[in-house]
């Protein structure tokens, strides 16, 4: 099996102080680290990712139209929601398969939604994934007892459910082989925190 791990490093320079997004993106090009072997028919799929920040105005006739703006034409700030989008294209001769693609979620963003509902998500850093209803979180609290009236005793680990904001990592193991010249677009969408 192939995995492509995709890097969305330009969020960092999006969210640093002083900069536009104009000169991050410049600065902080988009990376793809190959992990498999030159002979492999997978390294024919080639991948190109970009973001863009979703818009909401009011038009002229006062319906509310989202549009899709380059981040390098824009100020990206916390709030904002942004559209991952990752171009996917076999550019050799053979239809290739157990194609996977890993796409890290940037700290600065919190997960709203993966738009294709079979991608595989992990909230523990990329070590395990699944459907998020199947996922929780184990958090560390400081637990209160009454003995201590009010003071706080050691703290005491908890687990919840999982929520699309506790997403690291994101998955998609394609379920069909993709065919000589054939591409599509894998894609998520998240806040900036």
């Amino acid at each position: 099996m192939r995995k492509i791990l995709i890097e969305t490093a330009m969020i960092t320079g999006v969210l640093m102080a002083g900069l536009t997004a104009s000169q991050a993106a410049n600065a902080t090009p988009l990376s793809v680290a190959v992990q498999s072997a030159a002979t492999d028919p997978r390294a024919d799929v080639k991948i190109d990712s970009k973001i863009m920040v979703e818009r909401t105005e009011a038009s002229e006739s006062g319906e509310t139209v989202t549009t899709l703006v380059d981040p390098a034409t824009v100020k990206v700030i916390p709030g904002d929601t942004l559209l991952f989008i990752n171009t996917y294209r076999n550019t050799g001769k053979n239809a290739v398969t157990g194609f996977v693609v890993n796409n890290p979620v940037h700290s600065a963003v919190a997960l709203i939604e993966v738009l294709e509902d079979w991608a595989l998500l992990s909230v523990d850093g990329g070590k395990n994934f699944g459907k998020l209803p199947d996922l929780t979180v184990t958090e560390t609290v400081a637990a209160a007892t009454e003995e201590q009236a009010g003071e706080t005793a050691a703290p005491v680990q908890t687990t919840r459910p999982a929520v699309a904001s506790d997403v690291t990592h994101i998955r998609w193991v394609l379920p069909s082989p993709i065919a000589a010249g054939a591409s599509g677009e894998l894609r998520f969408r998240g806040v900036v925190k």
